[in-house]
């Protein structure tokens, strides 16, 4: 019998290589799935977790603790219980003490914390030297510009109302070296110190520890809430950012599960039908060999064996091979994923020779093959109507993706080639007989042809189904390729993004502006956080429209509305006409300053660097005098930004001049709308009033209000409430009725908010802030902040050159181009390659059984033709009837296939999302929807036309036509 078969195998080699090759398709794609799903996932998680911040996978304990006793020993105690706690394998940690503390410098005041943490010098650049002995300390920049001290000078830290004061010496400013760091996550401004000076301000401080996690924690599901829990059993006061990333390396995951899963089963039920459709038109050439056994006295289950074999045998040493490749790569347990195809194509094969070996000989022996019977053919096409039907019920009624909704666009697909089947053959035999009529013989044979061959539409759903699956991961594809571009374009901002190196944002201004004065080749930028955690963005956001990468839903016009002149002077000393005012002259405010001469302090920013400079007047007595201060950085220009009445109880300011020049006139000092006294939720100390000429000041005290205080009076040069523009939720109003914002970490704000769906830089969730504007009124030095330089399309290459020689150092640097390559690593691109992929392999499968069905109508369609060339009729009307016989078919399939395929995307629901973190799917363009259809049109024509235009031979072995 193995014999017979083989036998059978070497003359129809044509047919038992297309099924072998099948079977091999199906199972290699079916056995590497998992494989895939892996690979994937971890490529995924890697992306992710590569293009995550820091920040957001750090772990923070703390807890209150004693020094009398222990010393620096129960840090340590309490940074080994919190690391036991963890269990967790992590990248970075440090354990830290830290204090409420007031810290005073003369006259000013700041509440800052008094802290100390292991590895601050690793982490900081300070300008100095760090903390060492007992009593040193260092300050932000901010900080240091608040109290108005220098490295050197010496503070007074005080930790409650009845700690004495105890003397610090500010050895150092610092800054953080990477700002981005998980290090300063959760390293607010503060007055970093030494243990001991920590210890010895009292018996209780708070005890910190913070760790970055490592990728392995992301990637096994529930390692990081035990752990939390842990540690809240300590207990400790824990929290973390790393359940955000957690749960999108998890949604990554399903997605690339759930769309392997769907494309898989696709793929499974189309080859399943593929291979059974090859094997029972396989069967009909077997009808002689199955006559000759039963003319021979073999019993019919050995008639069975024989031709089903002759299916079976190719299709078993397929999948053989494709379990094989499965079990290389993935181990012995793809083997059930073979031995599943093995089963379905042995019962494809066994099924298709059944009926065969069930007819009489003399039914064997006819040369037409018999027609199946009406009814079961109509009982099926109607089932695969009426699950067309449930299946687009069930989409349109639930947005799950798992069950026969499934196949929801295949049947929709397959039904509607069989309404067009059930119309070709009697559209083709009425063509057929009016051209031949006409004398169009290619025309007429042609049709009638196509009119005698059951396959035409026998074939039509199958590879309508394959064609509109394919057409579906083409268009899911293209789509997803074009959303994730244009959320690149969004969250990159500028074509090109620059990262420089932290310094001050006026210098930042300056430096872009100089590279390129015109204003449309680059703008700096400001990224900062917010106090809910909200990406906060400011811009020069006159150069917005001009480096966008794509056009944005924002009117960056209404980020910078007019406002007064900045106040700016160039010299070396300033004069100030001031005087003490009468005690009936001062503006009620119901205060009780403290008395003796007034002294006033002029904060002043240098021009082209954006530095600090404090100008002091002391003192100012008398009724009409005049006060001078030097300030030599002023050389070549400076801008005024506050007045601060610190000793005295008022002063009536008349005029500034600068190197004898007049700076502010009695009228600008008269006028109300250019003096503003703190903004935001502050409690203000100063009290001002514009008469006659003159700026009256009075202190006024802060009572006992709660409110941060702020004691300066504010030149007015930017608007005030601040527009911002809000993507998300906006902000809360405070008790004026109006919200706040603290752009830059030094002080909040009042703003005026608009709200827009998506903004450039940030997304779907942050504030966008015009960077000059946002300077003015809420600067300070930069601290936990990231400055970029956004380049616009078309940006000359010299331009990063231009930005070297303003003084900037480039650190880093993004594009749109590089988003999307991070992007196209994520589990919703994996998913939908891997549709594409399997759709692909879907149509291959589909053409094996167009091949095999070619190669067993061959000889019958030689001999048609053989014996029409003897009737006289033209070769080369036969080679046309020949060519469109076999090309209609296919054309048909694919034009239905990309109508249905049109129809079912938007009645069905896409098994994977683009995006699995809520970012909103955008609308693809119709030309991206439009190319990824014509393209699938053209793919599928194409293969199933050179498998339909097999050329046709005589059995002779020659070609029909000579």
């Amino acid at each position: 019998m193995l014999a017979l078969i083989c036998r059978a195998l070497v003359a129809r080699r044509v047919v038992s290589a297309a099924m072998f090759l099948l079977a091999t398709l199906v199972t290699t794609a079916l056995s590497l799935a998992p494989w895939y799903t892996s690979r994937a996932v971890d490529t995924a998680t890697a992306a992710r977790i590569a293009a995550t911040p820091q920040a957001q996978r750090t772990v923070s304990a703390n807890s209150k603790v004693s020094v009398d006793l222990a010393g620096a020993t129960v840090l340590q105690t309490f940074a080994a219980s919190a690391q036991r706690a963890l269990a967790l394998p992590v990248e970075g940690q440090a354990a830290g003490i830290e204090l409420a503390a007031t810290v005073t410098a003369g006259d000013r005041r700041l509440l800052i914390p008094l802290r100390y943490r292991e590895e601050l010098c690793a982490n900081a650049v300070v300008d100095g030297h760090c903390p060492q002995a007992t009593g040193d300390v260092v300050l932000s920049g901010q900080s240091a510009e608040r109290l108005g001290v220098r490295v050197g000078d010496t503070l007074e830290v005080s930790t409650g109302p009845a700690s004495a004061p105890r003397p610090l010496r500010l050895v150092g400013i610092y800054r953080p070296a990477e700002p981005l760091s998980w290090y300063w996550a959760t390293a607010t401004d503060a007055a970093w110190t030494t243990f001991d000076t920590v210890a010895a301000a009292g018996a209780t401080v708070r005890a910190t520890f913070d760790a970055m996690l490592s990728p392995p924690v992301f990637t096994h599901d529930g390692d990081l809430a035990p752990a939390i829990d842990r540690i809240h059993r300590v207990p400790l006061q824990v929290s973390t950012t790393g359940g955000a990333l957690a749960e999108r390396i998890a949604a990554d995951r399903r997605a690339v599960e759930r769309g392997v899963l769907v494309a898989a089963v696709q793929l499974a039920v189309i080859g399943w039908l593929a291979m059974t459709i090859a094997a029972r038109y396989a069967a009909e050439e077997r009808r002689f060999d199955a006559a000759q056994l039963a003319l021979r006295g073999a019993r019919r289950w050995r008639v069975l064996v024989a031709t089903s074999g002759q299916s079976g045998v190719p299709l078993a040493a397929g999948v053989v091979v494709g379990g094989l490749v499965g079990a290389l790569t993935g181990g012995l347990d793809r083997l059930p994923i073979a031995g599943g195809v093995l089963a379905a194509a042995l019962a494809a094969a066994v099924l298709a020779d059944w009926r065969t070996t069930r007819l009489p000989v003399e039914r064997l022996l006819h040369t037409a093959t018999p027609k199946p019977p009406r009814l079961g053919a109509a009982v099926v096409e109607v089932c695969v109507l009426a699950l067309a039907g449930a299946s687009t019920y069930q989409s349109l009624a639930t947005s799950d993706t798992i069950g026969v909704q499934l196949f929801a666009p295949a049947l929709l697909a397959a039904s509607a080639a069989i309404l067009v089947g059930r119309l070709l053959v009697p559209a083709a035999t009425a063509v057929g007989r009016s051209a031949l009529v006409t004398g169009r013989l290619a025309a007429g044979f042609g049709a009638l042809l196509l009119a005698r061959r059951s396959s035409a539409y026998r074939m039509l759903p199958l590879l309508a189904a394959a064609s509109c699956l394919f057409m579906l991961a083409a268009q899911d594809w293209a789509e997803a390729r074009d959303a994730r571009h244009q959320r690149s374009q969004v969250e990159v901002g500028g074509r090109r993004v620059l990262t420089v190196a932290p310094g001050d944002r006026v210098r930042l201004l300056n430096a872009v502006r100089s590279a390129d004065p015109g204003g449309h080749e680059a703008m700096a930028v400001v990224a900062a956080a917010g106090p809910a955690g909200e990406p906060v963005l400011a811009v020069d956001s006159p150069r917005l429209p001009y480096v966008l990468a794509a056009p944005a839903a924002l009117d960056s016009r209404r980020l910078r509305p007019a406002a007064p002149a900045p106040i700016t002077f160039a010299g070396t000393s300033l004069t100030l006409a001031a005087s003490v005012p009468a005690a009936d002259a001062l503006p009620d405010v119901g205060a009780h300053p403290p008395t003796g001469p007034p002294v006033l302090l002029a904060t002043l920013v240098v021009a082209a660097t954006g530095l600090p400079v404090t100008a002091r007047f002391a003192p100012v007595e008398g009724a009409g005098g005049t006060v001078g201060a030097s300030v030599p950085d002023c050389r070549n220009g400076c801008r005024l930004v506050s007045f601060e009445l610190v000793g005295g109880r008022a002063v009536e300011l008349r005029q500034l001049d600068a190197d004898g020049q007049a700076v502010i006139t009695p009228a600008v000092f008269a006028d109300p709308g250019r003096w503003r006294t703190g903004a935001g939720n502050i409690a203000a100390t100063v009290s001002m009033r514009s008469y006659d000429g003159r700026l009256a000041l009075a202190a006024v005290t802060a009572g006992l209000s709660k409110l941060p205080i702020d004691d300066r009076l504010y030149v007015v040069d930017a608007p005030v409430p601040l527009p911002v523009a809000v993507a998300g939720r906006l902000p809360e109003p405070d008790g004026r009725g109006t919200g706040t914002l603290d752009p830059f970490g030094s002080r909040a704000v009042p703003v005026e908010p608009f709200a827009v769906p998506l903004l450039p830089g940030i997304g779907t969730r942050g504030i966008l802030v015009d960077l000059e504007y946002a300077e003015r009124v809420a600067g300070g030095a930069p601290s936990a902040e990231r400055q970029q330089v956004w380049l616009a399309p078309g940006a000359p290459a010299d331009l990063t050159d231009r930005l070297r020689a303003a003084g900037l150092t480039i650190v880093g640097e993004d594009s749109v181009d590089a988003a999307d390559a991070r992007q196209a690593r994520f589990g919703p691109a994996a998913a939908a390659r891997f549709g594409l992929l399997m759709g692909l392999l879907g149509l291959v499968a589909a053409a094996i059984a167009l091949v095999v069905i070619a190669a067993v109508q061959r000889r019958a369609r030689s001999d048609e033709f053989v014996a029409l060339r003897r009737q006289g009729v033209p070769a080369r009307a036969l080679s046309a009837a020949g060519r469109w016989a076999a090309l209609v078919p296919t054309v048909l399939a694919a034009l239905t296939a990309a109508l249905i395929a049109t129809v079912a995307r938007v009645l069905t629901h896409s098994p994977v999302p683009v995006f699995t973190d809520g970012w909103p799917d955008r609308a693809a363009a119709p030309s991206v929807r439009a190319l990824a259809l014509l393209v699938g049109v053209a793919v599928i024509a194409a293969l199933f036309a050179a498998c339909a235009l097999a050329p046709q031979y005589h059995r002779s072995g020659r070609r029909w036509r000579r």
